[in-house]
């Protein structure tokens, strides 16, 4: 089996603002595995500050160690481990001359509808950012909150109801900002504007837990489920509603379809979206959430629309839906 990794640049088209800082420009990994035929399948590292334990050069490191040995055992590292994961199977995609969702489910969808991240400089422009996303077609839009403060937030929030319309899903992220003693009250006060559900309003599984039992919205825990380990905490505390699973984080495709399982079984919603990847990991998380049915409610797969100069073609977005293809990539 022929092998080549490349470092790219991810360029976005401005920094996405986080309760954890910006997040902007970054290198990805791509690796390239080939076949006898000619076939070839790719996957990508990416990793990301704050939210994966490797940097790049380890994430490369571990990938060429793993070209280096028996290739038996995955990288160690979850960015690295997703970059072998994805290529390897989307490698047996292609020699199949199936798109990756067919290859992992015959009867999977080739077009589904996604939520829209929505960034702006000013809360009018983000404001106005959701209502373009919305007349595209978007039936779902989502926030970052938490890096401001929370009586700002609740104004823009009332203000993105405002202009959207009732019938649009809103669902935030604070990326566990928020204090555990004072979000119970944040999300009382949220509760009357319809939001979707909350993404990590605190950090750590048992401040989620206890928030959560107070909570009229939906939690959904994404930071705290990035690990087999770490969605089995969530389970056994009661922590959420909802498992928010990056592929990229958790080790690829084929870890990220075993933890949606087991959230699935434990009565849990899932959602799959990107770690603002580039062309390559969004691909390969959208034909995975095509391949088990992870549609509902929608996946967070709108991101290739916030970069600038992305390492290859992602699944072209179309009035609001992932329209999926075998020629995704590179």
């Amino acid at each position: 089996m022929g092998a080549r990794l490349v470092r790219r640049t991810l360029r976005l088209h401005r920094p996405v603002v986080t309760a954890h800082g910006p997040v902007g420009d970054r290198e990805v990994l791509l690796l390239g595995l080939s076949d006898a035929e000619g076939n070839i399948g790719w996957g990508e590292a990416a990793p990301l500050p704050v939210f994966t334990p490797e940097t790049v050069d380890e994430a490369g490191q571990a990938i060429l160690d793993w070209l280096d040995d028996d290739r038996i055992q995955p990288p160690a590292t979850p960015t690295a481990r997703a970059a072998v994961d994805g290529a390897l199977l989307h490698l047996a995609a292609r020699a199949a001359g199936l798109p990756l969702h067919q290859h992992l489910d015959p009867h999977s969808p080739s077009s589904f509808a996604v939520s829209a991240l929505v960034t702006g400089d000013s809360p009018e422009e983000l404001v106005a950012t959701a209502r373009t996303a919305v007349d595209a077609g978007h039936r779902t839009v989502k926030v970052k909150v938490g890096a401001l403060s929370f009586e700002v937030d609740l104004a823009l929030v009332a203000a993105l109801r405002d202009a959207v319309g009732p019938e649009v899903a809103i669902r935030l992220d604070a990326n566990g900002a928020w204090d555990p003693d004072e979000a119970p009250g944040y999300l009382e006060r949220l509760a009357g504007l319809g939001i979707e559900f909350v993404e990590d309003p605190v950090a750590g599984v048992e401040a989620l837990a206890a928030v959560r039992t107070a909570s009229p919205v939906p939690i959904a825990a994404d930071e705290t489920a990035t690990s087999p380990e770490g969605v089995a905490a969530v389970l056994e505390a009661g922590a959420a509603d909802i498992v928010v699973l990056k592929p990229s984080a958790v080790g690829g495709i084929v870890v990220a379809a075993e933890l949606a399982s087991i959230a699935r079984d434990a009565g849990l919603g899932v959602v799959v979206t990107s770690l603002l990847d580039g062309a390559v990991g969004v691909s390969h998380a959208a034909h995975l959430a095509s391949a088990i049915g992870a549609l509902h409610p929608a996946p967070g797969l709108g991101t290739s629309a916030l970069v600038a100069e992305d390492v290859g073609t992602p699944p072209r977005l179309e009035g609001g839906f992932l329209l999926l293809s075998g020629e995704d990539g590179p």
